[in-house]
């Protein structure tokens, strides 16, 4: 368990000034922090936000580094065209998370796009990657899951300073070429989509840690995944993979496996070789009691956790 920091905001609405009309409001966000833990693979990375308390003036604003918009508890969505009269020149973050947008809500992304690192478009409706998102060109975390997105498309390409995108839990069935202008990418989620391939340049992506394409429709093990020679973290369980590659033995820095819930019968005896293999998660697969348990033995002699 590693220890983060969990964000709790609340809005405070104050009147602009006496002589704005009566209904001209603007929310500003304070910010609170509290200790709490996660597990390591459940959540992002999460920069370590300055505490800002509530404010009651334009000017306070200029202290605000987190604008969360989320709608965690039901609320409406805020009107986004009165936000647009407020500068926030030291917010880095964003969320919009929960609330079904338009077109002319993303006018926001794009008024705070030069100094936000971290933006949040998860559950908000979205069939498709807002062009917006590709001028917020410091971008280093991105949540765009539970949408409706059916394509990764080249909207993100241009942000290299991204670290982290999350798109669990859309419809994608393609990524477009190019991705490999996303040279700083590390984690990247898939997950729960309808993926049965990968592009050619994924090849080029040299800095990811993290991959993860469990539920899709692979029935291999894409071989461009080969070239990705900093992966420690590889998830393609739940599809319809049939074979364990011989090459996937041969990645240096793999320090966990995740092919559970596919119809694979046998494993190369190599994984037992593996440099930096830590776990190999390989339940409601289709291997033999006896290998499962031959496994097991030489896996346990490597302290390598072998969970069937």
């Amino acid at each position: 368990m590693l220890p983060y920091f969990k964000i709790f905001s609340s809005f405070f609405m104050c009147k602009i000034g006496s002589k704005v009309k009566k209904n001209a409001k603007i929310a500003i966000l304070g910010v609170v922090l509290v200790f709490t833990g996660c597990s390591f693979q459940q959540s992002a990375p999460k920069d370590v936000v300055t505490t800002t308390t509530e404010t009651s003036s334009i000017e306070q604003a200029a202290s605000v580094e987190f604008v969360n918009l989320s709608a965690t508890n039901g609320e409406a969505k805020p009107s986004i065209s009165n936000l647009l009269t407020v500068e926030y020149p030291k917010a880095e973050k964003l969320s919009l998370r929960g609330h079904i947008l338009e077109v002319s809500d993303f006018a926001l992304v794009q008024h705070m796009g030069a100094t936000i690192t971290y933006l949040d478009l998860a559950k908000c409706g979205l069939g498709a990657i807002p062009s917006e998102v590709s001028e917020a060109k410091s971008l280093t975390t991105l949540y765009l899951s539970d949408n409706r997105i059916g394509e990764l498309s080249a909207d993100v390409y241009s942000l290299d300073k991204l670290i982290y995108i999350n798109l669990d839990r859309n419809s994608i069935t393609n990524i477009q070429d190019g991705i490999s202008q996303m040279k700083s990418l590390k984690w990247l989620r898939l997950n729960d989509n309808k993926l049965s391939s990968l592009p050619k340049d994924m090849a080029e992506l040299k800095n990811i840690k993290r991959l993860y394409l469990s539920k899709n429709n692979f029935t291999e093990v894409p071989e461009v995944i080969k070239s990705m020679t900093s992966l420690e973290e590889l998830n393609l369980g739940a599809n319809r993979i049939t074979e364990f590659p011989e090459w996937l033995c041969d990645m240096p820095n793999l320090k966990r496996i995740d092919l559970y819930g596919n119809p694979i019968k046998e494993i190369p005896d190599k994984v037992v070789d593996m440099p930096s293999l830590t776990t190999l998660v390989m339940d409601n697969c289709q291997l033999e009691n006896d290998r499962k348990k031959n496994l097991n033995e030489k896996l346990a002699d490597k302290r390598i956790k072998f969970i069937f």
